[in-house]
């Protein structure tokens, strides 16, 4: 027996509504990831080791292996995508991790000159490259995961084009 819905009616999420919430989900499990990478890895094992710009490559280098790793995640269970909702979701996933990084660094209160160390490239910090990896990681993969294909009846073989 269905339980009652109790007057409220439950609609199925469309394919870019869907891809969106395995979206937010990814990004829900990989701040503890980023945190360990960042906190742990990169300030108390690397930057002893090899200094603090090395640190920084190395943990952004890995921060970027996990994206395309989770973007493989993303569409795996997304499985229904167009790649322009590909590209939709690393827009959101790119602006979700802009929102955390810059409200979480000015919720306590960390200078702003101290947030943008990481996003000069001429330095050799990586930062931008690591929003590049969650804005394109979702479009790429899923573009070789899935590759699009021509629909039937269209294409030089068809006589329709």
């Amino acid at each position: 027996m269905r339980p009652r819905s109790r007057g409220r009616r439950t609609r199925a999420l469309t394919p870019t509504a869907y891809l969106l919430m395995i979206t937010f989900r990814a990004w829900l499990v990989e701040i503890p990831i980023a945190a360990v990478n960042a906190f742990v890895l990169m300030d108390r094992l690397y930057t002893p080791r090899v200094g603090a710009l090395t640190a920084h490559q190395i943990g952004m280098a890995t921060r970027i292996a996990i994206a395309v790793l989770l973007a493989y995640v993303i569409t795996y269970f997304a499985r229904d995508y167009a790649p322009r909702s590909l590209l939709l979701a690393g827009v959101f996933w790119m602006a979700l991790w802009l929102a955390f990084e810059w409200g979480g660094s000015l919720l306590i209160r960390r200078p702003v000159q101290e947030i943008l160390i990481g996003w000069h490239v001429e330095r050799g910090y990586m930062w931008p490259y690591v929003l590049l990896a969650y804005l394109l990681a979702p479009l790429l993969v899923g573009s070789a995961v899935h590759p699009v294909r021509p629909s039937r009846g269209t294409g030089p073989r068809s006589g329709t084009a």
